[in-house]
């Protein structure tokens, strides 16, 4: 082989050495996704109840299962601000795709604009998040699910009073869900409604609880929009010696009001399944990052779990 063909072979090596890393760069004609590993970030509700520590969980191992890193930057505070904090970094860090798991479902809109411009998917689980660069949602359908709860409450308590709603906070689309789907119900079929706002916060269930039974002898039963905040309307129930004449519902199925079932006290709770929930939001935040079309809306149905069968769900 002379010289210069040997030159003609080398140049002819390079040039296609090159064009194979613009190809692989996503510079070619076909427009494919970047080669390498899959990153995604999840930035859920902070660790104040179990639910929530189980989602994260269920969420890494989904994520494992798929073959993707995970950033957990769930923040320490329930705090929109920090949640938002917590996208932005996210964002600059150049995940592919971020799960929102939302303290204040109004707080993303210019965090979601950056990361559409950077072709970053964006989804939500458990609370919807009303923008049009969130692709899908997987949650509870809360109010389907709620209105089950407020015709067992119509079924099982047979004297008409008043029913105490304990509420997440005012705007929050799972808790406003929640208290509107026992609210139509129970109303429709002869029963007074109190709401109040407790913003998640389990002390002031407890308070308002103590408070409203003093004010409204006529309360008959009390639904607290998740399982902690019932719980500790609960406690305020049987500090004031009427666990016998007021029943209480809660909705999220966790195991301290299984056992609060078992023991006779709580008397029903709404099963949410978190794990599906992970399990669908990484899937469909997956399938969407490698070019794949997604449902919008994910929406998975809660069932009620009291004496009847709350055995099979005691851990």
């Amino acid at each position: 082989m002379n010289k210069t063909m040997t030159r003609i072979i080398v140049v002819l090596a390079i040039l296609f050495a090159a064009t194979s890393v613009a190809f692989a760069a996503g510079g070619g004609e076909t427009g494919a996704k970047p080669a390498g590993k899959i990153t995604i970030a999840y930035v859920g509700f902070p660790h104040t109840t179990p639910f929530w520590v189980q989602m994260s969980q269920y969420v890494a191992e989904e994520a494992k299962a798929q073959g993707v890193d995970l950033l957990d930057m769930t923040p320490t505070e329930p705090d929109a601000a920090q949640q938002k904090a917590a996208v932005d970094n996210a964002i600059n860090r150049g995940v592919q795709g971020i799960i929102i798991g939302s303290v204040d479902n109004r707080a993303f809109g210019e965090s979601l604009k950056n990361a559409a411009a950077k072709k970053i998917v964006c989804v939500a689980v458990d609370t919807a998040i009303d923008d049009p660069q969130i692709t899908a949602l997987a949650q509870t359908d809360n109010l389907s699910s709620a209105r089950v709860l407020g015709q067992y409450i119509v079924d099982n308590v047979p004297t008409k009073g008043k029913v105490l709603i304990l509420g997440g906070t005012l705007g929050h689309q799972t808790g406003d869900a929640r208290r509107d789907g026992v609210k139509q119900v129970v109303e429709a079929n002869g029963f007074q409604v109190i709401f109040r706002a407790c913003d998640w916060n389990d002390g002031k269930a407890n308070e308002t609880t103590m408070n409203e039974l003093g004010a409204n002898p006529d309360i008959v039963a009390v639904f607290g929009c998740w399982d902690p905040g019932a719980l500790a309307g609960l406690a305020a129930v049987k500090q004031k010696g009427m666990l016998g004449t007021i029943k209480v519902f809660g909705f999220d199925g966790l195991p301290s009001a299984i056992k609060s079932i078992q023991d006779g006290e709580l008397t029903a709770t709404i099963k949410q399944d978190n794990k599906q929930m992970a399990q669908v939001v990484v899937r469909s935040l997956v399938g969407q990052i490698k070019g794949q079309a997604s449902v919008k809306k994910l929406l998975i149905d809660g069932f009620v779990i009291d004496k009847s069968n709350v055995a099979q769900y005691a851990q």
